[in-house]
């Protein structure tokens, strides 16, 4: 199939859907809990201000859940149990882990304990899907209207870069494209990791500039 024919999938799926694609999933939570999905131990990230709490077991197959605000939660009761916690200002979950982002100010005892207890009291099971494959003629990718160049940019997301972030608790979503300047949101641990605007940074701009073309740049946002 050419890459214009899925592409054209892709959008017959999101037609009615006038937001750019966000990275996180279609995701729910399950009804019910698995009183035996515990956290097992915490990681340290290099965001002194993140933990990441780490389960005995997958919780989100695919993609990630990232909360700024009790309102972002919805219908998540560990979302909203986690934000009645005093200090807590992000929380992202991927995969068996849930990172807690806190004030500054605010220092980790208590605090670890507590979100540990609470992410075993309300740890939630969520379903989602995987994120479609797509093939790309980089050759032409400058030319493609913007919301395929953000289809094509998710696959290497995807692909190279959103597991070796979750190994420090965080992520990234895509925020929107302009030309050939693509903006970023840090989520989780990498929203205030001093090396987000760095060293991470550039990270992202060189893959993307390998796997799809050599004229983009990255922008936080």
């Amino acid at each position: 199939m050419k890459l214009s024919e899925v592409l054209a999938l892709q959008r017959e799926k999101k037609k009615g859907n006038g937001s750019v694609a966000k990275s996180r999933p279609n995701a729910q939570p399950v009804a019910g809990r698995n009183s035996t999905v515990k956290v097992v131990r915490t990681r340290e990230t290099p965001n002194p201000s993140a933990l990441q709490f780490v389960l005995n077991s997958q919780i989100l197959e695919h993609g990630n859940l990232s909360y700024e605000t009790v309102k972002d939660c919805g219908d998540d009761k560990l979302g909203k149990a986690l934000f009645e916690k005093r200090g807590v200002i992000t929380v992202y979950i991927m995969d068996n882990f849930v990172t807690v982002t806190k004030e500054d100010e605010v220092d980790w005892n208590p605090l670890k304990d507590q979100v540990w207890k609470t992410i075993d009291a309300n740890v939630t099971l969520y379903k989602s899907k995987a994120a479609a494959k797509i093939n790309i003629d980089v050759e032409k990718f400058l030319s493609l209207p913007d919301r395929e160049k953000l289809d094509a940019v998710e696959m290497v997301l995807n692909r190279s870069i959103r597991k070796n972030l979750a190994q420090d608790g965080g992520g990234v979503e895509v925020k929107g494209i302009d030309g050939n300047v693509i903006k970023i949101l840090y989520q989780g641990a990498c929203g205030s990791c001093p090396t987000s605007s760095t060293g991470t940074l550039q990270y992202i701009q060189t893959q993307l500039r390998q796997q799809l073309h050599q004229d983009l740049e990255v922008k936080s946002v």
